[in-house]
């Protein structure tokens, strides 16, 4: 007698269920890799997107002149928040501590130049795409920190746009003893031909000039205080030695140029004597300033504090160790409009009414 085995009620599953379940298995997967990648792709089309960043970087653009145009408001107002609350100096109430035309302690490491640049006056504002321009590497001395110089190009490019006779990009570099390692590098950066260079030495290193720096001009005289001294007619006459940057200006026929993006200058103490020509009245706007200090006479104060009341901020500081013991400093200063520096004007008035109280 046959026996039939009977499969137990309710487990029965035939072949179309099974497929059933695995495809409804197999779609839901799908799906949920789809939605992954949609949401994913969204975010980043978001995050990428220049309507966007067009929209939400109009605090930047206003108050960098154009400068930057792809910063939000959320991380231009951080910015301006780092700014607010940096603090110039390690004793705020006596500033030239360490200063050895102040600070008469015969102590090396406590009355210097070093000592005294090492406790004051760091960097207060960053660059995210700052870059050391100069040479084939960047290395070595002789280049200078740029801020952000991609956005030079695009700018010299905008210009030229608007108005093809503007010369797009101007640059002055006064001091070189016939290196030329900066200007080609920065030609490098922004591309050949974007920027004018201007470039001031008593020597006569014009020869030295490399032959594919395109659009440069060597100018043999060396800057000094600027005087009154012009003709009746506000003329200046060509020839002499020594010009004042508002006279060197004139013969050079940029009185009416709008922004002089980068001005580098090292000539050997020339800047304590000369600091305050550079913003005023017949003076392009210098978008960037790139000096090198030499020791720290006492008007240092007054050559950093002058600046930032003028709307600069410091975004690189470099001492010179190679050639120097450090008592020479590299600064990179970057200018923005004076509305970027009123939670910096606030808290500054907040202070001063706690101190005013508390006295």
């Amino acid at each position: 007698m046959a026996i039939v085995s009977k499969q137990p009620k309710g487990r029965t599953s035939s072949p179309s269920k099974r497929f059933l379940y695995l495809f409804i298995v197999l779609c839901l997967a799908w799906a949920s890799v789809q939605y992954s990648q949609c949401t994913t792709t969204t975010s980043i089309n978001r995050l990428a997107s220049p309507t966007d960043l067009a929209s939400s970087a109009g605090l930047a653009m206003k108050q960098s002149f154009g400068f930057f145009d792809d910063i939000s408001d959320k991380q231009w107002k951080l910015l301006q928040k780092i700014v607010a609350e940096h603090v110039n100096h390690k004793y705020p109430e006596q500033p030239l501590t360490h200063n050895p035309h102040f600070d008469k302690r015969n102590l090396k490491y406590f009355n210097s130049y070093p000592a005294w640049w090492q406790t004051n006056y760091e960097p207060n504002f960053s660059c995210q795409f700052e870059r050391r321009i100069g040479g084939a590497t960047g290395n070595g001395d002789g280049p200078k920190w740029i801020c952000d110089p991609h956005r030079i190009a695009q700018i010299a490019a905008a210009r030229k746009t608007k108005d093809p006779a503007h010369p797009g990009c101007v640059i002055y570099s006064i001091g070189s003893n016939g290196d030329f390692s900066f200007e080609w590098g920065m030609q490098q950066a922004v591309g050949a031909g974007v920027c004018e260079f201007h470039i001031f030495d008593m020597g006569d290193y014009a020869e030295k000039m490399p032959k594919d720096l395109e659009r440069a001009h060597f100018h043999q005289w060396g800057l000094m205080k600027q005087s009154s001294d012009a003709g009746d007619d506000g003329s200046v006459q060509p020839g002499a030695q020594y010009y004042g940057l508002r006279d060197t200006i004139k013969l050079l026929g940029h009185e009416n140029l709008d922004t002089i993006d980068i001005f580098k200058i090292d000539c050997e103490k020339c800047e304590w004597k000369t600091f305050q020509d550079w913003v005023g009245p017949g003076i392009p706007s210098l978008q960037q300033i790139q000096v090198e200090v030499h020791g720290a006479p006492p008007e240092a104060i007054t050559f950093f504090d002058s600046f930032e009341e003028e709307g600069y901020v410091r975004f690189h500081k470099e001492p010179n160790i190679q050639f120097n013991d450090g008592s020479c400093v590299e600064f990179a200063l970057l200018k923005l409009d004076k509305e970027f520096f009123e939670l910096k004007n606030e808290m500054k008035k907040a202070r001063d009414v706690t101190l005013t109280v508390s006295e």
